[in-house]
């Protein structure tokens, strides 16, 4: 069935209970949220993956006969949103579908669109329903270039696609439904995973949205729940996210071969909580273990001010799931933040190493400032050598505390 946002105004989209890995982190499921908005003429916004056409028909079906939608609206023209339209489009040949320039080229090259009835909408544009009015505004590189966020003004409704969503598989539709805390934690773990490297354009979007002096009282993103109770509280996290906004918090990340790297992490964290810091001690994993997939670790990095990297050296190099973390790390771009992390790097070794140079060379180029010259042992750690990583924990923890 479908679920009543306002009145004129429902959810139709899709539940995924079973994806477990996308754009390469982990989560428990998604919803494909598209949404159906009803005056006097009728508007669908967004769509599923394909194979989901039937749970999406099936719930306008719940409302009115999907026959007679007026207009298709495409935010953005990802396949887990627009894998449906083809069959729409089938199914309504002379149908108008409102997308942005950009969207219209990018749907040309992810399907035969000869016939379909494009509409190329720019900020500002609007969409008279008859009682009803959907206004576009252009969101390029949010997250795609083609992005769009649509406004429903009678009923101060933001749908802006991929920005505020989580991915997470739930019978809840909304925030409180859910629960405030959950919710913000899958929409804290979406943004550390997608959107980091985009948080100046968050800014200035915001900075955008907010100079139009609009009333946004509901957020109904393309992936997980509604937002009708904390709307701006999500807002806010947005902001503060976007800003580098961190707590007093250490994010230690590693992996280590026959336990010496163990050993200093173990030992770096205790000089962090000697000075009253928070601290994590993430050992990297595929994720078949919670808080191990490195997914989970970039969502602890997020509102850390530190991050410490530890690897062994094996031939010459970073361990391979400490280099696969870090080339992801690389590629999100926590430096882009207003608020810059600090960090460094840590491992043993037993020939010439080289791990924990590299590490902090991937570190610099994420855009995270390194503060030390790197610590590292031969073989096991001696006792000189784990005091010296517990005063490494308490030095890290007195410059964010100083920040």
């Amino acid at each position: 069935m479908a679920t009543e946002l306002a009145p004129g105004v429902h959810w139709v989209g899709a539940i995924d209970w079973n994806l477990r890995e996308y754009h390469g982190y982990t989560l428990p499921g998604t919803t494909y949220n598209a949404y159906l908005v009803r005056g006097e003429k009728t508007a669908l916004i967004d769509g599923a993956y394909h194979g989901f056409e039937g749970e999406v028909l099936g719930r306008i079906g719940s409302v009115c006969d999907p026959e007679t939608i007026d207009y298709i609206v495409v935010n953005h023209i990802e396949m887990d949103h627009s894998g449906t339209l083809p069959a729409l489009v089938k199914k309504l040949p002379d149908t108008p579908i409102y997308c942005t320039e950009r969207a219209r080229a990018g749907l040309a090259r992810h399907y035969d669109i000869t016939g379909w009835k494009i509409r190329v909408v720019k900020s500002g544009d609007t969409l008279d329903l008859g009682g009803k009015t959907l206004t576009f505004l252009e969101a390029p590189m949010l997250h795609w270039p083609d992005s769009m966020f649509t406004y429903l003004a009678e009923d101060a409704i933001l749908f802006p696609n991929d920005a505020f969503g989580q991915h997470v598989a739930s019978a809840a539709r909304f925030d409180d439904e859910l629960g405030h805390g959950a919710a913000m934690a899958h929409a804290q773990k979406f943004f550390a995973n997608l959107i980091i490297p985009l948080a100046p354009k968050v800014l200035k979007k915001l900075d955008e949205v907010g100079g139009l002096g609009i009333d946004i009282r509901m957020i109904a993103p393309s992936h997980g729940i509604i937002w009708r109770s904390h709307a701006g509280d999500i807002l806010k996290a947005y902001v503060d996210w976007s800003r580098g906004v961190a707590k007093d918090k250490v994010t230690i990340v590693y992996d280590t071969m026959h336990g010496s790297t163990t050993m200093m992490a173990k030992a770096i964290a205790e000089g962090v909580m000697a000075e009253g810091a928070d601290v994590r001690v993430c050992l990297l994993r595929d994720g078949r273990y919670e808080g191990t997939h490195r997914s989970d670790i970039v969502t602890e990095i997020l509102d850390s001010k530190a991050v410490l990297v530890g690897s062994p050296t094996l031939q010459d190099e970073v361990l391979p799931t400490v280099a696969g973390f870090l080339s992801y790390l690389r590629g999100l771009r926590p430096g882009r933040l207003t608020a810059k992390k600090i960090g460094c790097a840590f491992g043993s070794h037993g020939g010439m190493g080289g791990a924990v140079a590299q590490a902090e060379a991937a570190l610099k180029a994420a855009g995270i400032e390194v503060i030390d010259g790197g610590f590292h042992v031969n073989y096991r750690p001696d006792a000189d050598e784990i005091a010296r990583a517990y005063e490494l924990g308490r030095t890290v923890a007195r410059e964010i505390r100083a920040r």
